[in-house]
Parts: structure tokens; C-alpha cells; sequence
């Protein structure tokens, strides 16, 4: 049996590595003319996108993995139906159950693996991602410089790009407002243009050719001037632009950029936080004098998900009546009140972001050992490995990408409590899949109808 498994075993390690590094090009395959872009035409070092593009891989290994643990259990499973050893291993009294060990301990090995890279490695590799985006928009300008769309990235001016050749760092059709505090914008326009560096790195010089300059400088006398200058060359400085790429370090994080651990504890601050002023609101509308109907339209607050739709659909239910209370006492108050409620779905949706988060860092590596619940029984069907494999890998994955970003979005509409909408995915492809793994390993169970056995030869004939 253990020659059996480690055979198995060995059936899925080629697939996997396959599956992972398709699954991985094809994730990355958007980005690699980005990346591309930022060489050829924006003049940025190899080196810094080669770190760049490695960076940015974190995330798409822990949605890769899984696929490719889809990948390898079916085409592995696939092949050993092809080759009629299933039957064999059938026609030997083996139970599929046992062969199944070996896969389930190696995606469960994996999947803890997963969990501890999604906790402590991806939300370091985001943050080193953003650091360097952050200073090579720093390092050279023109990155950050897109077609038709205004940059405020420039300390005091503002710039409007007809187009732009990152590469030799030529500008054409040039728009720049010149910011005065206190008085009206400098409005500089040039046909053409070039972004250089000073020799130490920290000043940007913009030359600009073949424009005009269009100011109304201070009053003088209480009258104010228009003033319009025609230039051939004209060049601007802005210090603080930055060319050489210095490696800088943010204190602040996003969601994706913390721990479960340091997440909880800003979501375990900010729920007490909601809980405190939700208190207080209602301490101060009931000193005003107000109505049950009006504190109960400030809506549920933190309660268990069936006591949650049904205080929701009491909000919804009394909320008119509630307003009209407060308007018939003090108007001002039903401002209050609605200002209060945008706050209070502010602070609930940050909340849900959070313990979204959370349950996915731990959700999404359970999938592996999902996927060998589906893979395996529907390997066993597959008499041909190939296009059938490769159809049916795209269509679960899909389905159950569908199914995260979907309940993601319920979550932070506070629909569908955030533990359940990260994890139904695997909840219901892991019923399947144990349901059809069962089947497969002829274990009955009592939804399961009995298969039709063929008459033997002999009756048959006796029966005619």
C-alpha cells in the first residue's frame, strides 16, 4: 500500500508544477506589459521591475496553488482511469478510500502551508510592493505621467500631458497650473517639453519650448492685471521630485498589508468603538425625549445573523413612522439621525472589510483539500486527459472565484455574516465533493440509490 501511495503521489507532482506555473502566466500575463511599459518606454532599471514583478507574485501564488492542486488531481486521477487502473484496483479488493490518503495528506500539508504564507509572508511581500511603487512614482515622474489625465503628484503644480515618451522622457501638448496660494492659478502652455534631473537627484527641470504664459499677478493699487508672455524656452524647477530611487518605509498599512492577528485588533477596536458611540447616540436621543419607534430606527447592532435580519427588517418597517416622530418634535433631528446612519454603515462596512479579510486568509487555503474531494471522483470519470481536464479545472475555479468575490460583496452589505461568506464556498463544493468521493469509493449512504446489477446470462435465458 505504500508503494501504492507514494505512486499516486508521484502522479500529481508533474501536473502540479504545470498547472501552477499556467495558472500562474496566465494571472500574471496582464501585468507583464505593465512591467514591460515601466522598461521600454518609462526607462525604469530591470532590476527595480524584476523586484517589482516578484513582488507582486505573492498574491497570485495563493490563488495559483489551488487551481494547480485542481489540476494535478484530475489530470493524476485521469490518467489512472485511462489507463484502466482504477478497474485493477477495484478487481484487487483495494478500497479507493486509502488511495485517496495520500492526496488529502499532501493537500492538507500544503494548505497549512498556504495558511502560514498568507498570514506572515503575503501581507509583508504587499507591503514591500507598495513601498516600491511608491518610490519609483518618486524616482522618475514620467510613470506617474498619463496621457489626458491630469498628475497633482508634483509639489505646486498640476500638469496635463497631450502625450508622453516615458523612455526619452519628451512631453507634447503640455498644460501646467502653477499653484498661488491666495490668488488665481499660473496657466503655462508649451507644444513640447523635457523632464530631467538635477545632478543630486532631488530636483525635477521641466524645459518647455514653444509656449505661452497666462498670469494675473497681485493687485497693485486695488486693480488687478491680466499678463500674457510668449516664451521659446522656458524652464521650470520643482524641487522635491525625486530621481533617485531611495527606499522608503510606511508606518501605515492596508488590509491587505497586516496580519489576522494585528486585523483583529483593529476590528475587535473599532467594533468597541461602534458599540460606545451607538450608546451614546441612543443615551442622547432619549434625553431629547424621543420615541421607541425613533431609537429603534437607529437600526441592529451587533447581534446574531437571524436577530440581525430581523431587527433589519424592523428598521425597515418602523423607519417611516420613526421619522415622522422626529420631524413633528425638532426637524434638526431627523438630519441627525440620517447623519448618524451614514456613519453607523461607514464604521459596519469597515468592520465586515476587515473580518473578510480575516476568514479569507484561512478560506482560501482550505481549498486545496477541497479540490481533492472534487478532483479525484471526477478524474475517475474522465477516460481521456487533456481538453476535458482543462475544462473542467477553469469551470470550478471560476465557480468558486464567483462564489468568494460574490459573498465578499454580500458581507460588506452586512447580507450575509462575513465567516459565512468566505467560507460557503468550501462548504458546498466540500459536501459535493465528499458526496461523489463517497460514491466512488462504493460507500453508501441513504440518499444514495442502489445500482442496477445485470442479470446473469443464464436467467436470462431461463427468463425468455
Amino acid at each position: 500500500m505504500r508503494i501504492l501511495r507514494s505512486y499516486i503521489l508521484r502522479l500529481h507532482l508533474v501536473p502540479f508544477v504545470l498547472g501552477f506555473g499556467v495558472v500562474t502566466f496566465i494571472l500574471v500575463m496582464d501585468m507583464l506589459f505593465d512591467y514591460m511599459d515601466l522598461v521600454l518606454n518609462r526607462g525604469v532599471a530591470v532590476g527595480v521591475v524584476a523586484q517589482l514583478f516578484a513582488l507582486s507574485l505573492g498574491y497570485i501564488m495563493a490563488l495559483s496553488v489551488p487551481c494547480a492542486v485542481l489540476v494535478a488531481v484530475l489530470m493524476a486521477f485521469g490518467r489512472l482511469s485511462q489507463d484502466n487502473e482504477i478497474t485493477a484496483l477495484r478487481s484487487s479488493g483495494v478500497n479507493l478510500a486509502s488511495v485517496l490518503v495520500g492526496p488529502l495528506a499532501a493537500a492538507s500539508l500544503l494548505a497549512g502551508g498556504l495558511t502560514v504564507f498568507n498570514d506572515r509572508v503575503l501581507p509583508e511581500s504587499n507591503h514591500a510592493f507598495a513601498n516600491l511603487l511608491i518610490d519609483i512614482g518618486r524616482m522618475r515622474p514620467t510613470v506617474k505621467l498619463e496621457e489626458g489625465v491630469f498628475i497633482t503628484d508634483f509639489p505646486g503644480y498640476d500638469i496635463l500631458v497631450h502625450s508622453v515618451n516615458g523612455r526619452t522622457n519628451e512631453m507634447k501638448g503640455i498644460t501646467i497650473y502653477q499653484l498661488n496660494p491666495g490668488s488665481p492659478p499660473t496657466t503655462i502652455l508649451a507644444n513640447r517639453g523635457f523632464l530631467s534631473y538635477t545632478r543630486d537627484g532631488h530636483t525635477a527641470v521641466l524645459e518647455l519650448f514653444d509656449g505661452e504664459i497666462h498670469d494675473i499677478p497681485a493687485e497693485e493699487g486695488g486693480t488687478r492685471k491680466y499678463r500674457r508672455l510668449l516664451f521659446k524656452t522656458h524652464t521650470i524647477n520643482i524641487a522635491g521630485a525625486g530621481g533617485i530611487l531611495e527606499r522608503s518605509v510606511r508606518t501605515q498599512r492596508s488590509d491587505r498589508e497586516m496580519t489576522s492577528a494585528a486585523m483583529s485588533a483593529l476590528r475587535d477596536s473599532l467594533q468597541a468603538l461602534y458599540t460606545l458611540q451607538l450608546e451614546q447616540k441612543r443615551l442622547h436621543l432619549r434625553a431629547l425625549g424621543l420615541p421607541p419607534a425613533a431609537l429603534q430606527a437607529l437600526g441592529p447592532e451587533t447581534a446574531p445573523p437571524l436577530a440581525r435580519l430581523r431587527m433589519l427588517a424592523a428598521e425597515l418597517l418602523h423607519r417611516g413612522d420613526a421619522l415622522e416622530a422626529v420631524e413633528r418634535q425638532r426637524p434638526e433631528l431627523d438630519t441627525e439621525l440620517e447623519l448618524w446612519r451614514v456613519e453607523r454603515a461607514a464604521m459596519r462596512r469597515r468592520i465586515a472589510e476587515l473580518s473578510v479579510e480575516i476568514q479569507k486568509k484561512f478560506s482560501l487555503p482550505i481549498a486545496c483539500v477541497v479540490f481533492v474531494l472534487v478532483g479525484a471522483p471526477l478524474g475517475m470519470r474522465v477516460r481521456r486527459a487533456g481538453p476535458a481536464v482543462a475544462f473542467l479545472s477553469i469551470l470550478f475555479f471560476i465557480f468558486y472565484w464567483m462564489c468568494l468575490v460574490g459573498g465578499e460583496e454580500l458581507a460588506r452589505r452586512s447580507l450575509f455574516p462575513p465567516w459565512l461568506a468566505m467560507w460557503l464556498p468550501n462548504l458546498v463544493l466540500g459536501a459535493v465533493g465528499i458526496d461523489w468521493t463517497l460514491r466512488a469509493c462504493e460507500t453508501p449512504l441513504p440518499w444514495h440509490r442502489p445500482r442496477a446489477r445485470a442479470a446473469a446470462p443464464g436467467s436470462a435465458r431461463a427468463a425468455a
